[in-house]
């Protein structure tokens, strides 16, 4: 469960004599930056606490195996939380695919935790019904999917993210900032020219364990794609992962439902009124599902009920179809679509 107040920032990042010397010197071009954001778009302060809980977290932990791939003796002193602030200021933590990976639990973490406002968190109970499951499936994956949860959650039920968590290529890119990271001090501490090499054979190893395949996200889908098979994925089930405040399981059912991926389906979810009663309508929810979802959301998700039913019961089947379609593209190409539209001001589809 998310605290309902979190800090602000530590004292070692924002007081003091440090941040007075940031404030006088050269603290302008980002107040400039900061201050011109978009209220709507911006990061709240619960966010970027948690995210950079996540990423603090993730650093430390690749640091360590770095540490034990090389050698405790020759790797020692290599601290995560100090790899965390030199990659930081170096701009090297900037990858798209692991920010929007931070980001999207975050908001899993605000979503369910606003769901779920004073009551009983019930997650792990729904997933617990799916391990007494008749269909052996789905009692595997539900299991499954409980114990990745498990391991990414710290010990005061924050959570984290795990290393196979990330893509591919942000795995690579982060290692090997990692290793560029501990280059100075290996360095230092051998005789020989080879510390280029051994941090190359460490990252090579580090890599080789990446697997994508234990994603979170990967557990998640194995479930619903069984509970699909196994024809329970009707609104019954998705009222209670409503009722569970099981918001990314919510997403994953409604996507498979409409025939569309994860990513774009949680989108559609915090894209506010017009595309969460698109996202309803494509996964062939009643009605009453519909509201039942569009009200228990209302004060966590962007938009307001009444315009999302109005939208639901707005839209025709040909404009649902024609969503889906545009939908089921690769996101990449759609992006360039909207590039191209956005640069000349014609539409180009």
């Amino acid at each position: 469960m998310v605290p309902v107040e979190w800090p602000i920032a530590t004292a070692e990042k924002a007081g003091g004599r440090h941040a007075a010397c940031v404030a006088v010197s050269g603290r302008l071009r980002v107040v400039r930056a900061d201050f011109f954001l978009d209220s709507q778009a911006r990061l709240t302060e619960q966010e970027r606490a948690l995210m950079t809980a996540m990423l603090s977290d993730l650093v430390a932990g690749l640091t360590d195996e770095f540490v034990i791939l090389l050698g405790a003796a020759e790797a020692a002193n290599d601290d995560g939380g100090q790899m965390f602030d030199r990659l930081w200021k170096a701009g090297l933590l900037d990858i798209p695919d692991l920010i929007h990976l931070l980001l999207r639990r975050a908001e899993e973490e605000r979503v369910a935790a606003g769901i779920l406002s004073g009551r009983a968190a019930g997650g792990s109970r729904f997933l617990q019904l799916f391990v007494g499951d008749e269909d052996p499936g789905v009692s595997a994956d539900a299991m499954a999917l409980i114990l990745a949860r498990g391991r990414r959650r710290d010990r005061f039920d924050g959570p984290k993210i795990l290393f196979d968590d990330l893509s591919a290529e942000a795995a690579v890119t982060l290692v090997h900032a990692i290793a560029a990271g501990l280059r100075g001090n290996l360095v230092r501490r051998l005789e020989g020219g080879d510390a280029d090499e051994r941090l190359a054979t460490a990252a090579r190893t580090l890599l080789s364990r990446h697997d994508e395949g234990n994603r979170l996200e990967a557990r998640l889908f194995d479930v619903v794609h069984a509970l699909e098979r196994s024809g329970q994925l009707d609104d019954g089930m998705i009222r209670s992962a409503l009722d569970a405040g099981e918001i990314s399981m919510l997403a994953e059912a409604l996507g498979r439902r409409a025939g569309i991926e994860f990513d774009t389906a949680w989108e559609s979810v915090l894209g506010g009124s017009s595309s969460l009663a698109l996202l309803l309508r494509m996964s062939g929810a009643s009605r009453m599902l519909a509201g039942e979802i569009v009200a228990g959301t209302s004060d966590v998700l962007p938009g307001d009920p009444e315009s999302a039913m109005a939208a639901f019961d707005r839209l025709g089947d040909e404009e649902v179809e024609a969503a889906r379609k545009w939908l089921r593209l690769d996101p990449a190409f759609r992006s360039a679509i909207w590039a191209l539209d956005s640069d000349d001001g014609h539409p180009s589809v």
